[in-house]
């Protein structure tokens, strides 16, 4: 279960797939006894002493953690009246379908799917779904040979391997294959989980070691959850891969930025 605050935005999220706008007030968070674990659990995390702070609180916290992101807040608010206000309903409607699956193990190759279609509104290059189950390539000879086309001089997959720890390979714009560096972005359909995400980057960390023109270290190692990341939740220590979630995923504020100092 995400954080009060995100669980929070999926209801949002969920009513303004389908609507322009919508008043959410307090009645809208709570059960029929009155009593909302969720209004609780974000005046707690808010520290707001009641519930129209805590809302107003919430919608500051999420628009900082957008910008952050480099985008900016899916919807609008206005305070004196409740309503919220559709600015992005396809990541709004993206959201509430992820929330949808979240966990459910036969949905991971749709959650997939969904992240590279939502990566490549952020991204410039190639983007490639090679996670298993694949509709093409699927035998290992096939794959292998796939696999050259994007730089990689030695088979990736070798006796019972079924993707060789890679879902979404990313391309960058920058040098010519097979000296072009990889973001792999390995998919977690699930609530983040420092563990996991360790887990999977040995078999992927062995597959980038494949590649014909660059080392391992050149390329980015990415884990994606079905979730939300921010500093509360990931470790102080220093990362070996990247931390992403689905906000990472929300529409650039802007597309790209230069700036000469």
């Amino acid at each position: 279960m995400p954080s009060p605050l995100f669980e929070f935005f999926e209801i949002i999220a969920e009513e303004l797939s389908v609507e322009e706008s919508r008043v959410i007030t307090r009645e809208d968070l709570v059960g029929e006894d009155e009593e909302s674990a969720l209004l609780d659990g974000l005046k707690r995390e808010m520290g707001a002493g009641g519930s129209e702070e805590a809302i107003r609180l919430a919608i500051k916290a999420l628009r900082a953690h957008f910008e952050a992101k480099g985008a900016k807040l899916p919807f609008d608010y206005d305070p004196a009246t409740g309503r919220f206000g559709t600015i992005d309903r396809d990541f709004l409607a993206f959201v509430k379908d992820m929330s949808s699956i979240r966990s459910i193990g036969k949905h991971s190759r749709d959650f997939e799917c969904a992240v590279a279609e939502r990566l490549s509104l952020r991204a410039t290059g190639m983007i490639r779904r090679v996670g298993h189950p694949r509709d093409k390539k699927k035998k290992t000879a096939d794959f292998n040979a796939y696999l050259k086309t994007l730089g990689f001089a030695r088979p990736v997959l070798l006796g019972k391997e079924k993707d060789g720890g890679l879902d979404i390979l990313w391309l960058l714009a920058v040098g010519t294959i097979p000296h072009r560096p990889i973001v792999s972005v390995q998919c977690k359909n699930g609530e983040f989980d420092i563990e996991v995400a360790h887990a999977s980057l040995g078999a992927g960390s062995m597959s980038l070691s494949q590649h014909a023109g660059l080392q391992p270290t050149v390329h980015v190692p990415c884990v994606l959850f079905n979730d939300y990341l921010h500093p509360q939740l990931l470790s102080t220590k220093q990362l070996s891969f990247v931390p992403l979630g689905l906000t990472d995923l929300a529409s650039l504020d802007q597309r790209i930025s230069v700036e000469f100092i």
